[in-house]
């Protein structure tokens, strides 16, 4: 049985005036050795592994931070025609941005957009945020930033992923105005999303308990290669002496596939 490290909370920091940077607490430090192969950190001594929140506190540089007038231009206002997708955390658009220095070619992305009446909300976004802004493997999908503002007319929590060509795996699996994938293609997409799964429990510090794995949430890509999405019920795994993670969600609304071994 697991049990969860950590809360959220809300902090602010200063960016962007009105925007708050994601930002994760742990209730208590972790103690104990990992385990396997799992790196941890060299300081003279054996240290316990670093937390995602930790290890989001160094990378964070890396996520571009998009004002709400950026997203709404990338995406014609959130217009319905490029809406791409719909999910207990909101609607996905389809959009374009300029490349990070102004320089090239736009890039084609995927907005996500909060909605605030929905299933979801600030918690799973921020969770989304500090465990993608972590994890880097070629089958999970990408990260490249985010919009978190506060104004007259509530909150706005936005995500901006990369682009992918060929929807999701339930769709060509249900949807029968997609084109139905050969077993050999299906074969490909089981393999590249175990090999994501194996990557979150083997290959990093920390155990991720992805807890949401179901077909709509695995991505394909221009080649039909899987991207494992959606991370906001994700949870650190059990680590040194911490052999329990829980695996409750506030909302009993929200359903979700959690990885069997930690059933």
């Amino acid at each position: 049985m697991l049990k969860c490290f950590y809360i959220f909370k809300d902090k602010s920091s200063s960016r962007r005036r009105g925007e708050s940077a994601p930002e994760l607490s742990n209730e208590s430090r972790r103690n104990g050795n990992s385990e396997g192969n799992r790196a941890t950190r060299s300081t003279g001594s054996v240290s316990s592994p670093r937390s995602i929140p930790e290890m989001y506190r160094e990378r964070e540089q890396n996520l571009r931070v998009f004002t709400l007038s950026e997203l709404k231009e990338a995406t014609r206002n959130f217009n319905r025609l490029l809406k791409i997708g719909e999910g207990g955390f909101g609607s996905v658009y389809k959009g374009s941005i300029q490349p990070p220095n102004g320089k090239g070619d736009p890039i084609v992305v995927a907005v996500k957009k909060l909605n605030t009446l929905g299933l979801q909300g600030h918690r799973q976004w921020i969770a989304e945020v500090q465990f993608l802004g972590v994890l880097e493997h070629p089958n999970l999908v990408k990260l490249l930033g985010y919009c978190a503002t506060d104004g007259e007319r509530g909150i706005q929590r936005l995500l901006v992923y990369e682009y992918m060509q060929n929807r999701s795996l339930e769709d060509h699996l249900f949807n029968k105005a997609v084109p139905v994938v050969s077993w050999k293609t299906r074969l490909k997409i089981i393999l590249g999303a175990a090999q994501g799964m194996a990557y979150l429990h083997e290959g990093l510090e920390v155990q991720v308990i992805y807890r949401d794995f179901k077909s709509s949430n695995v991505l394909l890509d221009e080649n039909f290669n899987a991207r494992l999405s959606d991370f906001g019920l994700a949870r650190e795994g059990p680590a040194g002496d911490r052999s329990h993670v829980s695996t409750a969600v506030s909302d009993d609304n929200v359903r979700f596939c959690m990885d069997a071994e930690f059933l």
